[in-house]
């Protein structure tokens, strides 16, 4: 019988499996956008009354402020906390615990993360465990106003802000000051020397040649590493503005429009979310939608989700299909080997390309699960102009 060299023994390693995470922290936001697609709870401070608005912000509910016990922010966190809508400070560092055996990336998101205090702290923790180029931030500019890029620098790999409007005046999608204020936070970070990132979803309101343009040199000359390109998502508060969605023409042209831009002035890099990729270049040999093989969506109570995009008109998930189950209480890793999560994975290519989002909301299909994997989303539907 040979022997085995010790040599060799344990010299062959599984190599963890990498995961994409957009983890909405809390749900609590200084803003109120229209297009909102997680529904966050808009927050503001009103005398001595703290004020939430959610439920598509037609549910409006009070509590006093405290003087002395953080910001109007973190009371209504609390106060979220205290009513099971959002995991507390050990909550979230069980999520954490759950990660374990993978290798994860995750999006600190929200509603706005910066918003209140406890998560930076969760952000620092993240980032000793998994490094801080696994680590990522979603951010407003009024977050992003509480801390400096001292702070910041050393928990992320890259700050992510959205900039889809370039009036000071916001229009019938953001508020006022809404977009200015996140690039004008962004800039400071990216003078710093944090890698940044432009987000821009597409819609009636931007699609314009002339707002294109000017997006993106508002970009460029602001320092910003990469723009990315977005559909515009009926979910969340954005269900009720499906008609704001570009037509698939008007999304090819202002991809060509951009892209001359970046040929013109060479940054920000333009690259597009998965959901236009298929839609861009139709020859590729992997499939641009990675739900479940790689990306997940993490609510502010712990649910996992099989999209980040998942969120209905009213902030609860899309439909139950898209659970997976709940991080605080069970190991991603288990999750993961669930006969819901293998099926996924199992029927990913059933539509490739497709956006499962998309398929899902405009498939007619009885079973919840086939919704998902038709061939339904708009940007290949026969006729679609």
């Amino acid at each position: 019988m040979a022997i085995e060299d010790p040599t060799t023994v344990n010299l062959i390693q599984v190599t963890p499996r990498k995961v994409d995470i957009i983890w909405n922290v809390t749900l609590v936001c200084p803003w109120d956008c229209a297009i909102c697609c997680v529904d966050a709870v808009h927050v503001t401070k009103r005398g001595q009354q703290v004020l939430l608005k959610s439920h598509a912000l037609t549910v409006a509910e009070e509590t006093s402020y405290k003087t002395g016990t953080g910001t109007a922010f973190d009371q209504a966190m609390r106060l979220r906390q205290q009513q099971g809508l959002e995991l507390d400070f050990d909550g979230k560092l069980r999520v954490l615990d759950h990660l374990k055996g993978v290798l994860p990336k995750i999006d600190f998101s929200g509603g706005d993360p910066m918003s209140t205090t406890e998560n930076l702290e969760v952000m620092r923790i993240a980032a000793e465990r998994f490094g801080k180029e696994q680590i990522t931030l979603t951010a407003t500019g009024k977050g992003l106003a509480r801390c400096t890029p001292e702070i910041i620098i050393p928990l992320i790999g890259e700050l992510n802000f959205t900039y889809d409007s370039v009036s000071p005046d916001g229009n019938d999608n953001r508020p006022a000051e809404y977009a200015t204020g996140n690039l004008k936070k962004a800039t400071s970070f990216a003078a710093a020397g944090v890698k940044t990132r432009g987000e821009c979803p597409l819609s009636a309101q931007n699609i314009s040649d002339t707002s294109l343009r000017r997006i993106y040199l508002d970009l460029h000359f602001a320092g910003i590493d990469k723009l990315l390109l977005m559909r515009l998502f009926p979910v969340g508060r954005g269900a009720f503005r499906a008609s704001d969605i570009p037509t698939p023409a008007q999304y090819r042209r202002a991809i060509n429009v951009l892209r001359d831009m970046e040929a013109e002035f060479k940054h920000p890099s333009v690259k597009l979310q998965c959901a236009l990729k298929f839609f861009d270049t139709q020859n590729i040999a992997e499939n641009p939608c990675d739900l479940v093989r790689e990306s997940f969506g993490l609510m502010s109570d712990g649910t996992l989700l099989a999209s980040p995009w998942a969120v209905g008109s009213y902030g609860k998930p899309l439909d139950d299909v898209w659970v997976l189950g709940n991080l605080t209480t069970t190991p991603l890793q288990d999750i993961l080997e669930s006969p819901k999560a293998i099926e996924y994975q199992r029927r990913l290519d059933d539509n490739f390309g497709h956006c499962k989002i998309f398929a899902f909301l405009q498939s007619k299909r009885e079973n919840s699960m086939d919704r998902i994997f038709d061939h339904t989303d708009s940007l290949y539907v026969v006729n679609s102009v």
